[in-house]
């Protein structure tokens, strides 16, 4: 295990931890918005903008510093596929808030539909990645606990996903959307500080 490695590792716990300061700020701060229907992203057209911009770059940061940790500490087919993936993860993730969703009630833009497409690029990547990262670590018998969690979580951010896909058209779900959206962001960032702590103690 490199030095490398284990710090890349810690710069992505930082990230995933300011993150979930700057989510937890915007929760408690007095925007009118509700964490069962509003979406996350609501955040972002809101006077709390700022933190909702910190809290993306933050991820962007955590998933890059993610993916050179096990650039560092795993070899092998199939690695390739998940450092690619944490790569638009990333990227996804820091451009974001600069493409503001539309408000619930406005005109469709055209930098409305690109932070649609942001966002489908960051959940469904980051969960893709989780799954093939548990298909890298089954390779190894010390790997099968730490496999084992990107696996759940990986299917568990797929299963948000999915939901979050039919709630657009069925609209008990819908009144829902936001509280389905914060249960992925717990899958992504549990996943982010498992394979995160793995890297900084020594794990991979």
């Amino acid at each position: 295990m490199s030095a490398s490695v284990e710090l890349a590792g810690v710069v992505s716990l930082v990230g995933v931890g300011s993150a979930v300061a700057a989510l937890a700020y915007l929760h408690v701060a007095p925007t009118g918005l509700s964490p069962v229907r509003n979406a996350v992203s609501q955040y972002g057209i809101s006077s709390r903008r700022g933190c909702y911009r910190l809290m993306t770059i933050s991820m962007a940061i955590a998933g890059g510093a993610l993916a050179i940790a096990l650039h560092g500490a795993l070899q092998g087919s199939g690695v390739a596929v998940v450092l690619v993936l944490l790569g638009v993860f990333s990227l996804a993730r820091l451009a974001i808030s600069w493409f503001p969703m539309d408000a619930p009630d406005a005109d469709r833009t055209t930098t409305g539909a690109v932070h649609g497409l942001l966002a489908v690029a960051t959940f469904v990547s980051v969960a893709i990645a989780a799954i093939r990262l548990c298909r890298v670590l089954e390779g190894d018998a010390a790997w099968t606990t730490l496999a084992d969690a990107s696996r759940g979580l990986g299917w568990a951010m797929v299963v948000c996903v999915g939901i979050l896909v039919l709630s657009r058209i069925g609209p008990d779900l819908r009144r829902a959307f936001g509280a389905i959206e914060r249960a992925l962001y717990v899958a992504i960032i549990a996943w982010l500080v498992v394979i995160g702590v793995a890297c900084a103690t020594g794990q991979l």
